[in-house]
């Protein structure tokens, strides 16, 4: 993956004035994540190695990652910096609640209105690795499969992150980056011609690809307002936090 700087890319989006469904993901199983005792403390997520909906986390982080690309850029609810945004194209049990694109040093917030009885699935970070590229040198070693060389890509860019901190309306959920996730196969992802913008490896075709990050899946909150608070560093400078207010009604 080869991305444009998020900082250059919101200047420019500054400047302007200012729907795809998912792709069904391969029923793969995904990597198999121990119950440990960090578990037990997070009473308001889902279990690492459950399947809520019927899917594990690694297959809910692929639909995420879907749902993401396909949406046209000017709409698009990872770019949305107040919650305008985040109803699009949400549908089912599962509530996708997409990191909020910004400078290396950032700090955003977001209101979004939540259907009572939905689960909350958060990406706190992620990187999302499909191929081909523009670059000719983006591609596997001899004897290379597609999945390795994608994921090794996006490991050693993840591996970077050095603090998670996640609070649901003021209590903090324990050992946050156990919390991460990866595809356990390819999957395929067509992403709106626009987000090239964004990733200049979108064709607008289907693309193979694979995700890696950390996520968590929030059981269905309580009727009312909630606070969802994310921050975040890497061994890039990366300093951000995240503000999400959650309207459930």
């Amino acid at each position: 993956m080869r991305h444009i700087p998020l900082a250059i890319l919101l200047a420019a989006l500054a400047g302007c004035g200012n729907e795809s469904q998912i792709t069904p993901v391969s029923p793969v199983a995904s990597r198999t994540v121990a119950l440990d005792a960090s578990d037990h403390g997070n009473t308001a997520v889902f279990p690492k190695g459950s399947r809520p909906y019927g899917a594990d986390m690694a297959t809910w982080a692929d639909r995420e990652s879907q749902w993401i690309y396909g949406q046209p850029l000017a709409h698009n609810p990872l770019i949305d910096q107040t919650g305008a945004d985040c109803v699009r194209e949400q549908t089912g049990q599962v509530w996708f609640i997409p990191r909020i694109a910004g400078p290396r040093v950032f700090s955003g917030s977001r209101t979004c209105t939540v259907p009572t009885g939905k689960a909350i699935f958060l990406e706190i970070g992620a990187y999302v690795n499909e191929w081909p590229c523009p670059d000719t040198s983006f591609h596997p070693a001899p004897g290379q499969s597609m999945y390795d060389f994608l994921l090794v890509d996006a490991r050693n860019f993840m591996d970077g992150v050095t603090q998670l901190d996640v609070s649901l309306d003021g209590q903090a959920l324990d050992d946050v980056l156990s919390y991460r996730f990866h595809s356990a196969a390819l999957f395929s992802l067509t992403g709106d011609p626009t987000f090239e913008a964004l990733d200049n490896c979108v064709t607008g075709t289907p693309q193979p690809a694979i995700v890696d990050g950390f996520f968590m899946m929030f059981k269905p909150l309580t009727p009312g307002e909630h606070t969802l608070r994310v921050f975040g560093t890497d061994v890039r400078g990366a300093n951000k936090t995240y503000l999400y207010h959650l309207n459930v009604q």
